[in-house]
């Protein structure tokens, strides 16, 4: 089931290992270390709520801001190694590079990896 749901909602990604760095400072990328493979990438869109109705200039402020969860699922043998958090994974396609966040298996047969993106997201 899992090699079905690769061909049929995969793309190519770039996941890249790292060097954990210093308590506090960000780890530095092992592009020598990366791998590309087939995953599949989700955004849900999501609304949540910023905070209380605000007023600026006389006009009231709405208290929902649209976001979005990015995910990539990977097949449980994909990579040649475990992934772990602070990862990078990049888009081919788009060019876009995430930060594994959270790691939880689906009890079947993939890996759902959260991330965040680092830099501005393309539209």
């Amino acid at each position: 089931m899992s090699a079905a749901i690769d061909e049929t909602m995969g793309e190519p990604v770039t996941v890249t290992p790292i060097i954990k760095g210093k308590p506090n400072f960000p780890g530095t990328p092992e592009p020598d270390k990366a791998v590309t493979v087939i995953a599949v990438f989700m955004a849900k869109a999501e609304t949540t709520l910023k905070s209380a109705g605000r007023v600026a200039g006389g006009i009231e402020l709405s208290p929902l801001i649209s976001t979005r969860k990015p995910v990539f699922e990977f097949d449980r043998n994909a990579l040649p190694w475990p992934i772990l958090q602070g990862y990078r994974v990049q888009l081919c396609r788009t060019g876009e590079v995430f930060e594994v966040t959270d790691i939880k298996p689906d009890s079947v047969a993939r890996i759902c990896v959260h991330v965040v993106q680092l830099g501005r997201a393309k539209e």
